[in-house]
């Protein structure tokens, strides 16, 4: 991953075992999920194979570890147990959520890699990013990269909590941002890199909440259903104003 190279001090949390599985709209940790191979599920989205990672960096000691720097309180999260797993709530789709006190202190940073598999019964063409962070307030970044079941980039999305105003050559949308794959799917990979760097002098970074959904094509019998509803109900406005007309 690119961000991982730039990262100082690397620390992995990536675990595999057997069997957890939540219903939908059931909360769960990213530990439990990686630990168990489990499977979350959100109406007819499927999300399995979690992985996490993380990397680290203390701009005064190169040799501190995430452990020390997570110890202090300086970073968070750490450990994928600390994560929590839902339903996405922000009005694109289906989806799912991971929530925690993310955060970086000044003069520190944190990478956080999460990597998971969705299955949808639906075919999938775009891809919808949120996340709530203090505007300017160190930086947190995200880098969303889809792929397809072969590992074939098919999309990628960024934001970031840098304004326009900061930075006049960032036009990229604050804090949220929706793109389209390049083709529709069942099954895709995501890579989402999370991070929060704070530089000496530019405050906490932190948030609290990562919000992704997904956005199935219509189907074909769907749009036409769709018009035919349009039809009628053109066509029944015209009768009822021509029978006003007649009395």
């Amino acid at each position: 991953m690119n961000r991982l190279s730039l990262i100082a001090i690397a620390c992995a949390a990536s675990t595999t075992a057997l069997g957890l599985l939540t219903s939908p709209a059931q909360a769960a940790s990213l530990g439990e999920l990686i630990e168990s191979n489990g499977t979350f599920t959100d109406e007819h989205l499927t999300f399995s194979n979690f992985n996490m990672q993380v990397a680290c960096l203390d701009f005064n000691n190169s040799n501190a570890t995430c452990d020390d720097l997570f110890a202090a309180g300086h970073i968070r999260p750490t450990s994928a147990f600390q994560i929590g797993v839902g339903p996405a709530t922000t009005p694109h789709g289906p989806g799912i959520r991971f929530n925690d006190f993310f955060r970086a202190e000044d003069g520190y940073g944190i990478d956080i890699a999460l990597s998971y598999d969705v299955k949808s019964t639906k075919p999938i063409d775009k891809f919808h990013l949120s996340f709530d962070s203090v505007l300017d307030s160190g930086q947190v970044e995200i880098i969303e990269t889809a792929s397809d079941m072969n590992g074939n980039p098919i999309g990628q999305l960024f934001a970031d909590n840098i304004t326009e105003k900061q930075d006049p050559n960032n036009k990229v949308p604050d804090l949220a941002t929706s793109g389209s794959f390049s083709k529709s799917v069942y099954e895709f990979q995501i890579l989402k890199d999370i991070n929060l760097t704070s530089e000496i002098g530019t405050g906490l970074s932190n948030m609290t909440t990562v919000d992704q959904e997904y956005s199935s094509v219509p189907e074909p019998l769907t749009i036409l259903g769709s018009a035919a509803a349009l039809g009628f109900g053109v066509a029944f406005k015209k009768e009822q104003s021509r029978k006003k007309s007649q009395k």
